[in-house]
This record gives structure tokens, sequence and C-alpha cells, in this order.
């Protein structure tokens, strides 16, 4: 078995937990360092994404030259993984586990950049499907600026759908007011994001309709739907609580150098 192949068996035991390595690996495995070290039955995996690669890396972190993510069964395998990392390199860690910062802060002085929550449903959760959306497999033009003022552009929106991607939208009359997308992150997981409302038609439980119909159609289809969320978005999270969700995994941006 080829050593991706063995990290992402590895990886897809937890997969909501490293969604953000899966989806990387996937994306960008040509052009990504991938390291898997094995000591005995203790495993760890380093990836290192050079920082242009990603147009949202390259605009956010333009003086970073990597993007590193990292997953272990056990601590003692952390050195190992902490001499693969390019000396005098600056680095953006994108850490899914507190212990992880935790084992890198006594051998860098880093600083928390930003943060998320990611939600998912807990078994046999149902929500409820609203009547007044409409559910899209193609791209409505007329959505595009409501997708874009979540920073979507439509070159990805388009290639989400060809993904299988679909949109929960509601309108009045021909103008939609309230929108999110559905979309494929990695294997058996699917993100439900784009979530925007028109300022003049919030405070309608909008969001919420589109948001339930999206996570409910999701679980139909087999997957496995997850809410990622900023965490200073307090509209965000009040949404995800207010609607049963579950949080699964605490993201945070830690860099090695000062911005």
């Amino acid at each position: 078995m080829h050593q991706n192949d063995r990290i992402m068996t590895r990886l897809r035991k937890e997969p909501l937990k490293n969604v953000s390595l899966l989806k990387m690996l996937t994306s960008f495995h040509e052009v990504m360092e991938s390291h898997l070290v094995e000591q005995g039955n203790q495993w760890g995996v380093l990836l290192l994404l050079p920082a242009s690669a990603y147009a949202y890396d390259h605009r956010v972190y333009p003086q970073a030259d990597y993007i590193a993510f990292m997953d272990y069964s056990s601590p003692d395998v952390f050195p190992a993984l902490f001499q693969l990392l390019p000396p005098q390199a600056k680095i953006v860690f994108k850490l899914q586990d507190v212990n992880y910062k935790e084992a890198l802060s006594s051998h860098f002085s880093m600083e928390k950049v930003r943060g998320f929550y990611s939600y998912s449903t807990a078994e046999g959760q149902i929500f409820p499907k609203d009547e007044d959306v409409v559910i899209s497999h193609v791209v409505d033009d007329r959505l595009i600026p409501l997708w874009a003022a979540n920073h979507y552009t439509k070159d990805e929106i388009e290639d989400y759908f060809l993904s299988g991607a679909f949109s929960v939208s509601i309108f009045l009359g021909d103008n939609p007011v309230s929108t999110c997308l559905a979309f494929r992150n990695e294997e058996t997981i699917w993100e439900i994001g784009a979530v925007h409302t028109l300022e003049s038609s919030q405070r309608n439980g909008y969001a919420k309709k589109v948001v339930q119909t999206a996570i409910q159609e999701t679980l139909e289809r087999g997957f496995i739907p997850r809410y990622h969320v900023l965490e200073t978005n307090q509209a965000s999270i009040r949404l995800a609580e207010s609607i049963g969700l579950v949080p699964c995994v605490q993201l945070e941006h830690w860099i090695n150098y000062s911005q």
C-alpha cells in the first residue's frame, strides 16, 4: 500500500477530527509533503502544504512558507514528527487537538490567530425539512451574490456542484433571501456552508430553516454533516446550538512567526 493510502487509512478512523488533513491530502497530494512515522504500535502523521498552493492560505497568511497538519496516536511519536519540520520556515499550524499545541509550544514561540468550532449530529437525530425551501442541484446565478458575501467564488461553487453539491434556499418571489450550500468535503463528510441571509430578511428564522433542511438531506444521503464556524461568529454558534448540533472538533490556527 502506498504511504498516502496508509495515512488516509489512519486518519479516516476519526474522519470528523481529521477532515482538514483528509481534504488537503486528497486535493494537494501532488505538492504536499506527507510523512508517516511508525514506532511499534504507535504512529504519527505530518503534512506540509506550501502556503502558496491553496488560495485561502495564500491570501490570509501571505508571509507563511508552509501550512502544517498533524495527528498522532501517542505523544511519544511527536519528537520524530518535530524533526521533520523544515528549519527556519514560517509555518501556520492548523491543530485539531490542544495537546498538539502544547507539544509544539515547548519548541516554538507560537501565536494563535484563528479558531473554529465544528459541529455535527448525534446518532439518530432527525431534523425538519421545511416546505418553504428550494433544493437545487445546479448553480442558480441568483444565489451567487449571497454566497460571495461569505467569500465563496463562482469557480469554487461550480466545482462543488460538479462533485454533487446542492443548495438550499428561501425565495420571496424571484428574489433569494436566505441560502446555504451542502458540498462534499472529504469522502463521507459533507460541509454545510455559505450560510447567508439578507440583512433585511434576518430574524425570521430563515437561516435555521435552510440549515436544518440541508443537514437532514445530507443525512438521508448517508453522509456525515459538518457545520464549521469561526469561534467569534456568535450568530452561527447560536444557530448550531439552537437546532441541536453537537460540538465535535475545535480547530485552531497557530503561527510560529510574527505577522
